[in-house]
């Protein structure tokens, strides 16, 4: 019997589960053994600054053995530790968080639990937990045959492998596909069919790259992809098919050539770079000698100057880029790096989107716990209820790898616990679920073997899985994309994994989709996949994790208001797992019934229906 009970994410022992919004009364329940026998019991609530407040428990009740300590919190916004003192006749003992779920033991090094304040709930955009989001790198997804290249473009047969470095060692990454606006178009009855309501793009405004982070000119469709009409008529079909349309924003960071810098000449003599008196001169960090700050010290990525009037104005103002595209056909922004736009551009940023658009999507690249991110000393306000409505979920991503391709069930387990734990309610059910992205090895390849994180690009470059390799990353795939499927959030596919894509780490992430050379039964699945997130359960039901242990991880998600509940269980273990069931279950993927009882077998899947009568 343990002599502590408490779990944050059980409304028992918290009666608001996750974050708490500023000056919202809430209750911490703390249940000891009776034998503990405490004289007095203090919740101790500090931040990073001088805040620190001890709220002494009252004892509440007592049964089955415990007594119930319990206290009422009010805070302001902010970022909060708290962990619980216990005082004896002859012992002081500190009690912080222990492993996921079990409460903690007493110990004296205390690990606290965190508790995130936010400082108000604004209504995120109705559309965007519903259905499946889709990521696409435009150049790689489909050719319409009209991609026009210009300057010193190598243009390249579709299905080749993507340079790594140029043949003089220079990485220039000017190989083009010739994937575009127009065959993105095309293929929108194919995403329907994976029950895709958002299109994801990675940046498509001119710059000379063909990833085009190094931006030249906000206010054009690169050439390589097509015009302003290609883009509001792809908008326009797609919002026929009920799918939005959500773009990358750079805002950290121009490219070097572009209009605004133009460190190469190629707009004339005017620039930041070459006329001290430039508009755009006080967009960025330069030094005395005209050397500059640039973003992660690539000298063809100068870095953006938050502060500027200048620069707030152009993307922000009225007739500013953020508005810009959103009247122009665009649902939304996925902001690049945001932890490198600083909040005095960032809120400028929003507030443009959100007077534009109110159901205008902001979603920010973190990579971290975005609920409690530092940046430069200063701490992030992302998920206070005035910034972003999402950001993409790399710690999911993290534990769902880890658990399902090397059986740690304890880290997905912990991570599940974070993320319920510190994001307030309105951001859970908003997080962009990831699997892999074109910064990240193929999801296929991740799971299927060695990611060759430390070998040569040549090595990369001629790499490719074994036939074995490959048959078993497909069938741990299924398991991830199970998962990543049914949590809470929705899930974004990177183009291509639906049907076997592999490669390893940038470019070769980056590969060009295999029209005609799909794995059809992967395919497939994920319609299947898809077909699940038109229950409106996976988009707004409760969360609560069942099991984690012996390589099987089970959660469940309920909806009240319209009886429904399912059952989500992914046995990565080398065993057979009895899986205990409360009524008759149905198997929305195959059909199958199970009363009372699932047997589950290794490596194998499950997302039962309870059966209403």
């Amino acid at each position: 019997m343990a002599y502590i009970k408490f779990d944050p994410t059980d409304e028992f022992y918290k009666s608001v589960v996750g974050a708490v919004a500023e000056n919202e009364p809430f209750g911490i329940r703390l249940q000891l053994n009776k034998v503990v026998n405490p004289s007095s019991v203090t919740l101790v609530v500090y931040s990073d600054g001088d805040f620190c407040r001890n709220y002494p428990m009252n004892h509440d009740a007592s049964g089955d053995g415990y007594d119930n300590y319990v206290a009422n919190v009010k805070l302001t916004k902010g970022s909060y530790k708290y962990y619980f003192v216990l005082d004896g006749v002859s012992y002081e003992h500190f009690i912080g968080r222990g492993e996921y779920r079990c409460p903690s033991f007493f110990y004296d090094n205390v690990r606290p639990y965190r508790l995130f304040v936010y400082k108000k709930k604004y209504p995120t955009p109705e559309w965007l937990n519903k259905g499946v989001m889709y990521q696409i790198f435009p150049d790689r997804f489909c050719p319409s045959g009209n991609s026009r290249p210009d300057e010193d473009k190598i243009m390249r047969v579709w299905g080749e492998q993507p340079y790594y470095r140029e043949a003089d060692g220079t990485v220039k990454n000017r190989d083009f596909f010739g994937g575009d606006l127009r065959g993105i178009t095309s293929k929108l009855p194919y995403l329907a069919s994976l029950n895709v309501k958002t299109i994801y793009l990675n940046p498509i405004f001119k710059a000379y790259s063909n990833h085009k982070y190094d931006t030249e000119d906000y206010e054009t469709v690169d050439p390589m992809f097509g015009t302003q009409a290609d883009f509001e008529e792809l908008c326009s079909q797609a919002d026929n098919l009920g799918i939005k349309v959500v773009l990358d924003g750079v805002f950290n960071h121009v490219g070097s050539s572009s209009k605004y810098f133009n460190r190469e000449g190629k707009y004339g003599t005017g620039g930041a770079y070459n006329d001290r008196k430039s508009p755009y001169r006080d967009w960025f960090f330069f030094h005395k000698d005209n050397s500059y700050d640039s973003w992660w010290n690539f000298q063809t990525l100068p870095r953006i100057n938050a502060q500027s009037k200048g620069a707030q104005k152009y993307f922000c103002g009225k007739d500013g880029i953020v508005r810009r595209w959103l009247a122009d056909g665009a649902s939304g922004w996925r902001l690049d790096v945001v932890d490198e736009v600083a909040d005095c551009m960032l809120d400028k940023i929003v507030a443009a989107a959100k007077t534009q658009k109110p159901q205008a999507a902001i979603i920010g690249e973190v990579w971290e716990d975005a609920s409690d991110k530092v940046d430069y000393g200063v701490r992030r306000h992302y998920l206070d209820g005035s910034q972003l409505d999402s950001v993409m979920n790399y710690p999911l991503m993290n534990g769902i790898i880890s658990f399902v391709r090397d059986g740690d069930t304890g880290m997905l387990a912990r991570t599940v616990f974070d993320l319920v734990n510190n994001y307030p309610l309105f951001v859970r059910n908003n997080l962009m679920n990831i699997l892999g992205t074109h910064d990240t090895v193929r999801i296929l390849t991740n799971l299927a073997g060695d990611t060759l994180a430390n070998s040569s690009k040549e090595v990369m470059a001629e790499a490719r899985l074994s036939d074995k390799q490959y048959s078993h990353g497909i069938e741990l795939l299924k398991l991830a994309a199970v998962l990543q499927y049914t949590f809470f959030g929705f899930p974004c596919v990177y183009y291509g994994d639906e049907v076997g894509v592999e490669g390893y780490k940038d470019p070769f992430c980056r590969g060009c989709y295999p029209w005609g050379k799909e794995n059809k039964l992967l395919l497939d699945f994920y319609r299947r996949l898809g077909q699940l997130r038109n229950n409106s359960v996976f988009a707004d039901g409760d969360f609560r994790q069942l099991v984690a242990e012996r390589g099987v991880y089970a959660f469940r998600r309920a909806l009240p208001t319209t009886q429904t509940e399912v059952v989500v269980a992914v046995n990565c273990g080398t065993s057979e797992y009895k899986l205990s069931l409360n009524g008759r279950y149905t198997d929305m993927l195959n059909g199958r019934s199970y009363d009372n009882e699932c047997n589950l077998q290794p490596m194998d899947y499950v997302v039962l229906q309870k059966d209403l009568f």
